[in-house]
């Protein structure tokens, strides 16, 4: 074995996922290889720092950020490339380093915030989600009155085909505590998610679009409710979802 290979194996060595042939091979190499034995020895220590950090819940956005990540690599891994040499586990692993990190970054930066995060972890998980809602429907008849019972408030509900964003159903979600209505529409292959609750302030203020981690959200408070957007739209596009939102509440008063 060379020492390029050598090398390449040690974090597996670490963690436990050669088989018994390739430990011992790669044994045999470390006794020709101090470069190799030297990056073991603070692979070890590294892995040492990490069991001994707290362990605290990650949060909703981090895991399913990380989950969404992760089923695209595996179902891009069903494919073998010419040369795919990584191992799944050592994918995943730098996977979710990576998009760790990028989530720490963010956080640092002050980006968002929860409430932000927890709608694009809202959206995320729906987006994953095989049906996507509670209550599948584009009749606003049958979605309007599923919500009664399940929340304290009744949110305005519209089909939006005419303006290029038909409506597929309602869910639930949680919002900084509070249970809230979350609106599903459907534009092209993409789905939109519109989460809004009543609002403790008056009058309307014009929709703000703005992106992160490649969503478009938008803010805005119109007739009463405080209104939240999140898709993988274009920002243009975005904006003609709260506009057209806007003009079917208005019209319905």
């Amino acid at each position: 074995m060379d020492c390029p290979t050598c090398e390449t194996m040690v974090d597996a060595y670490v963690d436990g996922e050669l088989t018994t042939s390739e430990s011992a091979a790669f044994e045999r190499a470390l006794e020709g290889c101090p470069e190799c034995r030297r990056r073991l020895e603070a692979a070890r220590t590294l892995s040492g720092l990490l069991r001994e950090l707290p362990a605290e819940p990650a949060p909703d956005l981090l895991r399913a950020r990380i989950e969404r990540e992760l089923r695209t690599i595996a179902g891009a891994s069903r494919v073998r490339l010419p040369g795919a040499g990584m191992r799944w586990g050592a994918m995943a692993a730098s996977l979710i380093v990576a998009v760790s990190i990028g989530w720490l970054g963010g956080s640092l930066v002050g980006q968002g915030g929860r409430e932000t995060d927890e709608l694009v972890a809202g959206y995320i998980r729906m987006a994953m989600s095989e049906h996507g809602v509670d209550v599948a429907s584009s009749d606003r008849h049958t979605v309007k009155p599923w919500f009664a019972g399940r929340i304290d408030y009744s949110p305005p509900v519209h089909d939006l085909t005419q303006e290029g964003f038909p409506l597929v159903g309602g869910r639930l979600d949680f919002i900084d505590g509070r249970k809230v209505a979350v609106l599903v529409y459907r534009h092209n292959q993409h789905r939109v998610a519109l989460t809004l609750w009543p609002s403790s302030l008056s009058g309307n203020t014009a929709a703000t679009v703005r992106q992160r981690d490649g969503f478009a959200l938008a803010e805005w408070r119109h007739d009463g409710f405080d209104m939240r957007a999140v898709a993988d739209l274009a920002p243009a596009e975005m904006k003609a979802f709260t506009t057209a939102v806007d003009a079917a509440v208005t019209e319905d008063r």
